[in-house]
């Protein structure tokens, strides 16, 4: 598989997943946290059932595949996503996506103990590099929101716990399967969950079933859920895992980009700057990578 490839694929699925956050926002004035999040997961989910019987692909039948999906579902579909939609009704959402950027350190600590990825000096540099970054683009919306600020904090970092081993486990044990296999019950498990969590904590919330709303869930349902985590399980087969969890220090430049387009608003110079130093740490990071393989490969 050529490089070009990869990055094509790469590229699109930070571009689907930074305007998911635009759409979420858009979203949520019509429909509680918890119940848009689940209605879009078991929609994505039909969705993804549907192509599997089109194109007949077989689930497998083994205990271990079933053992994982119920593993993904649960931690990365259902606690990630139930985490940080929590947490960040105690903390701005600025200093979420602080919190959030430290998942490239943690997936790349991981991805060393457990896969056996490379952890050189220069990729810690360049990833903690990135979340410097992340903070001077989010620097001005850093708000705690009171004494309940922790339990928002709790949340997010819990939620960057689950998502990073989850990233890992995939690494290591589901790109054996088809990639729309592998992501069809871990969706559909994670929508059930998050459906319950809003039927017994936003009864008093109902949705406004308007067109806004609709499409909204339609869109994280189609693009957000379906065709970015078919990619993202695909492309994870293809690279390293801590290269694929550079995309958190993308996604707020795009989001920004895409704000800035759609919504009209202001790109300041602290994005700007912020989001140098994120590309200067992805280069770092990986550059610095490419030229360790080359020498291996050319012997002292």
């Amino acid at each position: 598989m050529s490089a070009g490839y990869k990055l094509v694929v790469y590229s699109i699925l930070c571009l689907i997943w930074s305007s998911t956050w635009l759409m979420i926002k858009v979203g949520l004035a019509g429909a509680p946290p918890f119940t848009a999040a689940g209605i879009r997961l078991i929609i994505a989910s039909f969705v993804i059932f549907v192509i599997l019987h089109r194109r007949r692909i077989k689930l497998p039948r083994s205990a271990a595949f079933y053992r994982l999906s119920l593993f993904l579902g649960t931690i990365q579909m259902g606690a990630a996503y139930g985490l940080v939609y929590w947490g960040e009704q105690y903390i701005s959402s600025g200093l979420a996506a602080i919190l959030f950027s430290s998942m490239p350190l943690l997936v790349a600590i991981l991805a060393r103990l457990f896969v056996g990825e490379s952890l050189s000096p220069a990729k810690v540099a360049g990833i903690l590099l990135g979340v410097a970054g992340v903070y001077v683009i989010f620097s001005d919306s850093v708000a705690l929101g009171g004494p309940q600020s922790v339990y928002g904090i709790t949340a997010v970092l819990g939620s960057v716990l689950c998502t990073s081993v989850s990233t890992v486990t995939i690494k290591k044990y589901a790109t054996e399967y088809h990639p729309f296999a592998a992501m069809s019950l871990p969706v559909f498990i994670g929508g059930i969950i998050l459906a319950v969590c809003g039927l017994l904590f936003e009864r008093d919330r109902p949705v406004d079933w308007n067109y806004t709303t609709i499409f909204s869930i339609l869109y994280l349902a189609v693009f957000g859920s379906v065709i970015a985590f078919g990619l993202y399980f695909w492309i994870i087969k293809h690279i390293e895992v801590t290269v694929l969890s550079y995309q958190t220090f993308l996604l707020p430049i795009i989001a920004g980009v895409l704000g800035w387009i759609f919504l009209g608003e202001t790109v300041t110079l602290r994005v700007v700057i912020g989001g140098s130093m994120i590309l200067a740490g992805i280069a770092l990071a990986i550059l610095t990578r490419a030229r360790i393989k080359r020498h291996d490969v050319a012997g002292p």
